[in-house]
């Protein structure tokens, strides 16, 4: 596309630097206005949605309900299908209704407000809540004492709904990207006409990276143990470990992953970051679909599953 350049719109929401980005020429500048107020429209609107910490929320409302049906909207009901299927597809190393490990160790508010106090020795929960659906009638029901926490994955559902938003808006948009603090869904060209580049960062040596990722299709996130750490001495972490209910011991530093979708990518990632190193290439053996960077604590990182690395400077970063 002759005299086409990236526009973009860059805000905070769901905790975190949010960026949507658009391809496009100088006559496009009505199109690219309202593809752009569309995806951050559709970001603000799964943060009022799907955010454990507003009371307000959708997701408030259930959680406080645990164990009666309550009626949810459109996004909390696509979002709770996604993570439920995503706890399946991991075997149970993501599960969203972690949230009350999550609070025991720690992570009771959001992440700026965190106060240093040291974790319960027993949280009480335990794996695999029931949380029931009913699309027929928009109802949820979570089990008594439960709750669900759509932290991480909600930010890449948001992401791929802002990214089918502004496809909606602008039904011949070249290329568009929504980046959601390292939750990143793609679509079509940059303006130089290629795939998107996007740098993954090392989260051991702060303002380097490990490779350029070339994506023209698809989602991409990255969790760690490197970032959201708090309580004392900055020792407790956000990644809990299904199998014991604490901030996990073993897995990766870091590991960023590729698939078909930012909520695909980001349930992966959380599972894998929780999963022992050695164990990974078994993991992705059987998902073939993904593909993954993994970043040990010491030692080379580890590309599994025909990463989309290429080598190149002109990049966005991807963190965790």
């Amino acid at each position: 596309m002759i005299g086409a350049r990236l526009h973009r719109e860059t805000f905070v929401a769901m905790g975190t630097e949010c960026v949507v980005a658009v391809t496009a020429g100088y006559r496009d500048a009505v199109s690219v206005r309202r593809a752009l107020v569309a995806g951050c429209d559709e970001v603000r609107a799964c943060e009022r949605a799907l955010s454990r910490f507003d009371q307000a929320s959708d997701l408030g409302n259930l959680n406080r309900a645990s164990g009666r049906w309550v009626t949810v909207g459109e996004r909390l009901m696509a979002a709770l299908v996604a993570a439920l299927e995503a706890r399946e597809q991991t075997g149970g190393r993501y599960d969203p209704t972690i949230l009350p490990a999550l609070a025991a160790a720690g992570y009771d508010r959001s992440f700026e407000q965190l106060e240093e106090r040291p974790p319960e020795t027993e949280s009480g929960w335990r794996p695999g809540a029931m949380v029931e659906l009913d699309d027929t009638t928009m109802r949820a029901r979570i089990s008594l004492h439960a709750a669900v926490d759509l932290g991480g994955i909600g930010k890449g559902i948001a992401a791929d709904r802002a990214l089918r938003a502004m496809q909606e808006a602008w039904r011949d948009m070249p290329g568009g990207l929504v980046d959601l603090g390292g939750d990143i869904a793609v679509s079509g060209a940059t303006p130089e006409g290629g795939p998107w580049l996007l740098a993954i960062a090392d989260p051991r040596v702060p303002g380097t990276t490990l490779g350029v990722l070339q994506l023209a299709q698809g989602g991409v996130a990255t969790s760690g143990r490197d970032h959201r750490r708090f309580g004392p001495g900055r020792l407790q972490h956000h990644l809990i470990d299904p199998l014991t209910g604490r901030p996990a011991a073993a897995g990766p530093l870091a590991v960023t992953v590729v698939a078909r979708s930012a909520a695909k990518a980001e349930a992966h990632s959380t599972a894998l970051a929780v999963t022992a190193v050695a164990a990974a290439p078994l993991y992705l053996a059987r998902r073939p679909e993904l593909a993954a960077l993994l970043v040990p604590d010491d030692g080379d990182p580890v590309e599994i599953g025909g990463l989309p690395l290429v080598d190149d400077s002109h990049h966005l970063e991807v963190s965790a």
